[in-house]
């Protein structure tokens, strides 16, 4: 017959209900976690490779990954990551990953596969603590602070993008509010012109209606001017006729042909005289039409000159609004990097920290309550307390839950505790029912200032028109 070991007496004399003090692990839970966490142990490594795959899946840098994406990176890291995510395909990734359902992982959620590793890999050593494997223990948790060190790092990589993204978007937006403005005002300037042509057409319109006229008035009127003859004339006249009755008609004769003599040079004056007169008209009409017509130039010239003042003082308006913006964008940015880092520096340290002190405060409860459990057993010792589940060290392994084939993920309960960067702005690129009130002005983080700029000066979709318009009164299709 076989001698029993000293442990093995041991081992079945621990196992009364008296004496269930033993911090024995079965040997079944020891081997579980073991061996879920050995993959754990280069997780850091397999997470750069992983990282780098990513890198070549999203070779266009658009921050996104599609399902070819996707695809590329199960090819390169399938291994790695049914190791360490316990996903087998595409479709466990997006069921693990994609909070929000778009079948795309965007920059977080991206970053959501290192942090639920992590988060993987922080409850795989409180199971190894738990088992008082403190080899594997320590070297896990070292690991678990590289892997904290490279996750700040990767995600200062897809913030500084997606940061590079939104300065060059709102570039754009820039360009394209300078190019409306020159364009707005290009118009208003052809508009102006056109209308100063216009008024000096009607101007000159009016001034040829003038001098027709004038023409017209000059011609109609003969007694334009009352001219008195020169008094020889009339002289001669009544000296004629004195003569002629006296029947004296050579003399008579001599002024007749004298009188028609001067008659022909009084007509020629008197006519010069009028033609001056209405040359003196027509010139006076035209001087006053030329002060109307400089007139009538001085003014839109004025009127231009005001424009132009006008077009300068909001080109420097829109120029430093655009400065303006672009130094709140740049600012929220270094901010929310600023909060970022230190939300990675600190976070999970201070969860530690605080799993540490509520482990702690735990234990100090147990070794009071066995301590008061022995006292009571000394003064009444026909009483015999039984131990429950408390006593019991109990380990979750999370690769138990992995048996078969799930739809989702055993990980997914661990995404509510890992710490999340929110790098993607909250409105940047994201496209809503056109019809749907902008609900940007309600958001008040970082990343929400940027997106609340560049969708408040970006492109909008016109307002679906009304379902009314569409009928006509026999409710027909207009």
């Amino acid at each position: 017959m076989r001698t029993k070991t000293f442990d093995e007496t041991t081992l079945k004399r621990l196992a009364t209900g008296y004496t269930n003090f033993s911090s024995t692990i079965n040997a079944q839970t020891r081997y579980k976690v073991i061996s879920e966490a050995k993959p754990l142990l280069d997780a850091q490594t397999k997470c750069k490779e992983i990282w780098h795959a990513l890198q070549i899946a999203d070779y266009k840098k658009e921050g996104t990954l599609n399902d070819a994406a996707l695809k590329i990176l199960m090819d390169k890291q399938g291994k790695n990551l049914a190791e360490l995510l316990l996903v087998k395909n595409v479709e466990d990734i997006l069921d693990l990953l994609d909070e929000d359902e778009d079948g795309f992982l965007n920059e977080d959620e991206q970053i959501m596969i290192f942090s639920t590793i992590k988060e993987r890999m922080q409850l795989c050593s409180d199971d190894l603590c738990k088992i008082h494997e403190y080899g594997l223990f320590k070297d896990i948790m070292k690991g678990i602070r590289l892997l904290e060190d490279d996750i700040n790092a990767y995600q200062k990589t897809l913030r500084a993008r997606n940061q590079k993204k939104e300065l060059t978007a709102y570039h754009e937006i820039g360009e394209e509010r300078l190019k409306k403005f020159i364009s707005e005002w290009e118009q208003k300037f052809e508009d102006f012109e056109n209308e100063c042509q216009q008024r000096m057409q009607e101007l000159v319109d009016i001034h040829s209606k003038q001098f027709e006229d004038l023409n017209a008035e000059l011609e109609q009127d003969t007694d334009i001017l009352k001219i008195k003859p020169k008094p020889i004339l009339k002289t001669l006249q009544v000296k004629e006729r004195l003569v002629a009755v006296n029947e004296r008609y050579g003399e008579a004769q001599t002024i007749r042909n004298e009188l028609k003599h001067l008659e022909i040079q009084e007509q020629n004056r008197v006519e010069n005289i009028i033609l001056t007169e209405k040359d003196k008209r027509r010139r006076k009409l035209k001087k006053k039409q030329e002060k109307e017509i400089e007139f009538a130039m001085l003014k839109n010239k004025a009127a231009y000159n005001k424009m132009l003042i006008r077009k300068e003082q909001e080109r420097a308006k829109v120029n430093k609004q655009i400065k303006l913006h672009l130094n709140d964008i740049t600012k929220s940015q270094n901010l929310a990097s600023c909060l970022a880092d230190k939300l990675a520096k600190t976070r999970d340290e201070l969860r530690r920290n605080k799993f540490k002190s509520k482990k702690v405060q735990e234990y100090l409860g147990e070794a009071l309550s066995i301590s008061k459990r022995r006292k009571s057993t000394e003064i009444f010792p026909h009483v015999i307390q039984t131990t429950g589940t408390k006593g019991k060290i109990g380990v979750q392994s999370t690769i138990s839950n992995s048996i078969g084939y799930r739809s989702v993920s055993p990980l997914k309960r661990t995404l509510n505790n890992i710490t999340k960067f929110k790098i993607k702005s909250d409105h940047f690129g994201k496209d809503v029912p056109v019809n749907i009130s902008s609900d940007f002005l309600n958001n008040t983080t970082s990343s929400g200032k940027a997106g609340k700029i560049l969708q408040q000066y970006g492109k909008h979709n016109k307002a679906l028109p009304s379902l009314a318009s569409l009928y006509d009164d026999n409710l027909m299709i207009i």
